[in-house]
């Protein structure tokens, strides 16, 4: 094996570790959710985007990795948590979770309108790193009417205790 195949072997396996710890942080987090009354929106996926545009080898990551709830007691509001390893350029950034909580648009047979997993990615960035650990509002965007959002630093959630501190009762309070 040559110097750079070992560099791009370590790249990847690095790589996926750190997917296979944010899919245990996910799924952690939804069994705090569901504990909340609260269920993933997409089964055993995960909201995200890719391209396979071969142009655009950088779009070819994973950016990030989201998931969705609701409740029975009032579906139209939807609460999010995602981790993201770029900004919204997919320039890498020091990887931070975003949360949100969006009140879902009806259609005219008053059920919800179909959820994108941007939102939480367009409702954070561009904001500067420096608003880490404050919640914003959101104004009515794609197939919501309103939400509210936050971020915290990836590296501050280290077991189940501090996500549920950090990011679950905030997310639940929104």
């Amino acid at each position: 094996m040559t110097e750079e195949s070992g560099k791009i072997k370590t790249t990847f396996s690095n790589l996926l570790k750190i997917y296979n710890e944010t899919g245990s942080l996910l799924q952690d987090a939804e069994a705090i959710m569901e504990k909340a009354g609260y269920r993933c929106l997409h089964g055993n996926y995960t909201g995200t985007e890719q391209s396979k545009n071969i142009n655009n080898p950088t779009w070819w990551i994973t950016p990030y990795a989201s998931r969705y709830y609701s409740s029975d007691d009032n579906p139209f509001v939807v609460k999010a948590i995602g981790v993201f390893f770029v900004d919204i350029q997919y320039n890498p950034i020091d990887p931070i979770i975003i949360y949100g909580s969006f009140n879902m648009k009806k259609n005219e047979n008053d059920e919800r309108l179909y959820i994108e997993y941007l939102y939480l990615k367009h409702g954070w960035f561009p904001r500067d790193v420096s608003d880490l650990e404050s919640e914003y509002d959101l104004n009515e965007n794609y197939n919501y009417h309103s939400g509210k959002i936050g971020a915290i630093p990836l590296e501050k959630v280290t077991n189940q205790e501090t996500l549920e501190e950090l990011i679950i009762k905030r997310l639940l309070a929104l």
